[in-house]
């Protein structure tokens, strides 16, 4: 049977336009919603309980008209959870900006008596209609290495044929000149004729 494997979540793109449309564009208060029906939401999340919740009950449905209330709602819950970290458009005065929204999924624990331990677990980036997971530094990092030891392999192969010894010689890192043939120094001389 063959397998399909999909690409890694950080080596996608994401976009819906006609979602985009209908929400009459990403704007901040349709920027979790729009990143909801992307393939990098998570359903076990606590903005799908909340969303649910607010769907189905009208006494709740104040959480989803606006993002302040309901990031607010989950900033009292524990666990999973998507939250915007950046949103472009509050530091600018013009409207429809094409700026960059980031996205952060992470895990709130709740501590008695103190702040909430917050640990991100990866980070989103809405560029238009288009979503993006960000690599993480591991990736990263795993890749410059495997880029620097295979170019290194290559010199080091490329290098190791190049170390000759002759007596005549000593050792040689070069390889020798090919030698002219006595031949092209000195030509034959032409045959005149004798007429």
């Amino acid at each position: 049977m063959a397998e399909t494997h999909e690409p890694a979540l950080d080596e996608i793109q994401w976009k819906s336009p006609p979602d985009a449309q209908s929400m009459g564009g990403i704007h901040t208060n349709t920027v979790l919603p729009y990143f909801y029906i992307s393939p990098f939401f998570d359903a076990t999340s606590n903005n799908a309980t909340i969303n649910t919740q607010a769907t189905h009950n009208p006494a709740l449905s104040y959480l989803i008209q606006t993002r302040a209330a309901f990031e607010d709602r989950l900033k009292t819950m524990q666990g999973l959870e998507f939250m915007v970290a950046h949103d472009p458009s509050e530091n600018d005065t013009k409207f429809g900006h094409n700026g960059v929204w980031v996205i952060r999924k992470q895990n709130r624990r709740k501590k008695q008596g103190a702040e909430d331990e917050v640990t991100a677990i990866s980070s989103y980036y809405i560029i238009g209609e288009n979503i993006y997971m960000a690599s993480s530094i591991g990736h990263i990092l795993g890749a410059r290495l495997l880029s620097t030891i295979s170019l290194l392999n290559k010199t080091i192969a490329t290098a190791s044929v190049l170390p000759n010894f002759t007596p005549a010689l000593g050792h040689t890192y070069l390889p020798p000149a090919p030698k002219p043939l006595m031949s092209s120094i000195n030509p034959p001389a032409s045959q005149t004729s004798k007429e």
